[in-house]
């Protein structure tokens, strides 16, 4: 009998795998949009960029994105941000080069009523990959704005 690798079960003989909750680094306050109002971030955890994933079923992120300078408010309504992902050291270890796909758009969690303080979201996905890096895009933000950048990934076996 082949033992399972993603998950596991009481019948199995193989011990369970607890779930995992990962934050990723937060942004410096230097990180900005461009001059358009887009931006690139990666997401690397305790100095990794890329996450071993195969011993888990799925994964579960939640993102916020803010200005940290009062008075700014984000158009949620031109606002977009999506999640990108390198499978399998695809970048190398920078994130800049390499072939990134897009596997999730962020639908932000509050109604796009005139703008927000924030722009914050959450998605499920399974895990396509035995190490997988991830960023976030996004464009429709002030041009040449600061923007501060949260976000956690929880693994689930």
């Amino acid at each position: 009998m082949l033992p399972r690798l993603m998950g596991s079960d009481s019948n199995s003989g193989s011990r369970a795998v607890p779930p995992r909750q990962r934050l990723f680094d937060p942004t410096p306050e230097i990180h900005a949009t461009d001059t358009g109002g887009g931006f690139s971030f990666p997401l690397v955890s305790e100095g990794q960029l890329y996450l071993p994933c195969s011993d888990y079923d799925e994964i579960r992120f939640v993102f916020s994105l803010w200005h940290p300078s009062s008075g700014r408010a984000i158009d949620l309504d031109r606002s977009y941000v999506e999640l990108r992902a390198a499978f399998d050291r695809d970048v190398g270890e920078d994130p800049e080069s390499g072939h990134w796909i897009k596997v999730a758009e962020i639908e932000p969690v509050v109604p796009p009523y005139s703008g927000g303080e924030s722009f914050d979201g959450w998605i499920v996905l399974p895990v396509m990959a035995t190490d997988t890096a991830f960023k976030l895009v996004g464009s429709g933000f002030e041009p040449r704005a600061r923007l501060q950048i949260r976000s956690s990934a929880y693994f689930v076996a």
